[in-house]
């Protein structure tokens, strides 16, 4: 789901950025709360595929991911209890897992920042650097 919503193209995605190592640390810990939606809403992700297409959502093709995945976006489903929809929530944390802080378990090699141009935490910059992109390559921690 993850590498569907931020594919690779000329840079890297989801995936290359550790988005999925990301979301599984999380779930393991601050998120643990949410694995009951991730399990319900991957069973379901999976169920519509294979009633659609007579396989699991994986082995599908780029394309039937895609349109699955738009269904769901729209149907914004899981408003249910007043709950985030999964499609939703998993779009939120590969998108976490793209740009967050490196200790959390993505952003490897600090992709993310690289393509935002975020320069990373920094203890000073050798220019002021106002009016103008910082163009000193990122770094993350202190």
């Amino acid at each position: 789901m993850a590498a569907r919503i931020f594919p690779p193209t000329d840079t890297p995605g989801a995936l290359e950025a550790g988005a999925l190592d990301y979301i599984l640390r999380a779930l393991a810990g601050a998120y643990a709360t949410l694995l009951p939606i991730y399990r319900e809403g991957l069973r379901d992700l999976d169920e519509r595929a294979r009633t659609a297409f007579d396989r699991p959502f994986a082995e599908l093709h780029e394309e039937q991911q895609d349109d699955l995945l738009r269904q769901l976006d729209e149907a914004g489903e899981g408003g249910r209890r007043g709950r985030e929809s999964f499609f939703h929530l998993g779009r939120r944390h590969g998108l976490e897992g793209v740009f967050c802080e490196p200790q959390y378990g993505g952003n490897r090699d600090l992709i993310g920042w690289r393509l935002v141009g975020f320069p990373g935490q920094q203890l000073g910059y050798p220019d002021a650097y106002v009016n103008r992109v910082v163009d000193i390559p990122p770094k993350a921690g202190l």
